[in-house]
């Protein structure tokens, strides 16, 4: 961090603050401003922000802290090109702007690429310290070639376990309610199968009813247009009478020659079509049995996708599935067997690769244990004692079986004890250092 702008902040109307190499140390009297530009740093970190934050009378707060890129790596991912990356917050009434490098960013882009550079040690942070599941997550952080693969199998190996616990607790019904759910399921599936479906008979029942419900309105409509179209004062009539006398007169012009066989074909199709529509009406029957029994398969049909599914096919796919359902029913204590000698294997597995896991943990801690101890002696504890104690919990997890405590003794011819029942707060902020600059990487 070689720069540091801060305008309408706070009370900062504006100031700027040059870094130098090695340790900078900011001084000054309570309420001079110190905190103020801790916390406009923790704004590109991500900080929440609000409108109180900018200064009375200004119309936005704005925080730039300029970065020099030592790092290959983050200097591409960021593509700091001269070394160097500024990333700038402007407050707003209800929002805020946030660049890197001139870009616009998200909130979180911006607190990913500030993690890349800056780390802030405050006064609270360190209290996480206390909580095993951080104390563990620290080890597994320091040796992370080895036990994050070792605990990606124990997340498999878990996730099957579960897997079959939560079948065989599915299956753990007693019997009064397994034979209910067999008479429902049996009901279902032969309502069904009594219907018989066929895929596209509801359509064809549908057109059919449409025709029988309508057939005195077809028959009347019909007739009429049969009167309108046919060889009784009809256009079939007309048209043959007037092609008869457009022959007398087509000899007389060639012109004529055309339209005379428009007419002609005009002629033909009349005709076709009164032939067709003859047919028609003589096969046009009203059955009221069959009128009777395609409304009442309709009805059928219409019930069970009220039911079953909106579509012939749902309805038979739905009975398939209810059909799996009972024979997963009838054969319970087969599935029942199977899943318990199941769980025996998948817990047989879970306990070998969290098992695996564990002793990779303890290996690294050992590492980690005495890396601790020499970080803490160069921080003023000449007679320390550090150590991981590893426990194991009464059941599995996803991140295996271990729940560890760092415990610590402080002064000679004590023994350890876990952290938060010995160590001052300002003794917990130098363990979090020392912690912090083994994991700088």
């Amino acid at each position: 961090l070689v720069h540091l702008h801060v305008k309408n902040l706070a009370l900062i109307e504006e100031t700027e603050v040059e870094f130098g190499p090695g340790l900078n140390i900011l001084t000054g009297e309570t309420g001079a401003g110190k905190s103020i530009l801790l916390g406009s740093i923790q704004l590109i970190l991500g900080g929440k922000t609000s409108r109180s934050m900018i200064r009375e009378n200004a119309s936005y707060a704005l925080v730039e802290l300029l970065f020099q890129v030592e790092n290959t790596k983050a200097r591409e991912s960021l593509a700091a090109l001269d070394g160097q990356v500024l990333m700038s917050r402007k407050i707003m009434d209800g929002r805020s702007i946030n660049k890197i490098n001139g870009e616009t960013s998200t909130v979180s882009q911006m607190k990913a690429a500030a993690a890349c550079f800056l780390d802030i040690h405050g006064q609270h942070e360190h209290q996480s310290l206390l909580y095993g599941d951080r104390q563990l997550a620290i080890l597994d952080v320091y040796g992370k070639e080895r036990i994050l693969p070792a605990r990606e199998k124990v997340r498999e190996a878990y996730r099957e376990y579960r897997n079959c616990m939560d079948q065989l607790k599915a299956l753990d019904m007693d019997e009064e309610q397994r034979n209910r759910e067999k008479a429902f399921l049996e009901f279902e599936i032969n309502e069904i199968e009594e219907a018989a479906l066929v895929p596209g008979e509801d359509e064809m029942l549908e057109d059919r009813y449409r025709k029988l419900s309508n057939a005195r309105r077809i028959m009347e409509t019909a007739q009429m247009v049969h009167g309108l179209t046919g060889y009784e004062q009809g256009a079939a009539d007309m048209t043959g009478n007037a092609l008869k006398e457009f022959s007398r007169i087509v000899d007389y012009d060639k012109e004529l020659a055309p339209l005379q066989e428009a007419l002609g074909e005009i002629d033909s199709l009349l005709s076709d079509f009164c032939r067709d529509l003859s047919s028609y009406m003589d096969s046009l029957t009203f059955d009221e049995e069959t009128f009777f029994e395609t409304e009442k398969r309709l009805d059928l049909i219409n019930g069970l996708k009220a039911k079953y599914g909106q579509t012939i096919p749902e309805i038979l796919s739905y009975q398939k599935e209810q059909q799996e359902k009972l024979e997963k029913l009838q054969k319970f204590e087969e599935n029942f067997q199977f899943l318990k000698e199941k769980l025996v294997q998948t817990e047989k597995v879970l306990e070998e690769v969290s098992h695996e896991l564990s002793e990779i943990r303890k290996e690294y801690s050992k590492q980690l244990d005495e890396k601790i101890i020499d970080g803490l002696k160069e921080l003023n504890f000449e007679d320390v004692d550090f150590s991981i104690r590893f426990d194991r919990r009464k059941n599995y997890t996803d991140n295996g079986y271990d729940t560890v405590e760092y415990e610590i003794s402080t002064n000679p011819g004590e023994s350890r004890k876990p952290l938060g029942q010995i160590v001052s707060g300002g003794e917990l902020s130098r363990i979090m250092l020392a912690i912090k600059l083994l994991l700088a990487d």
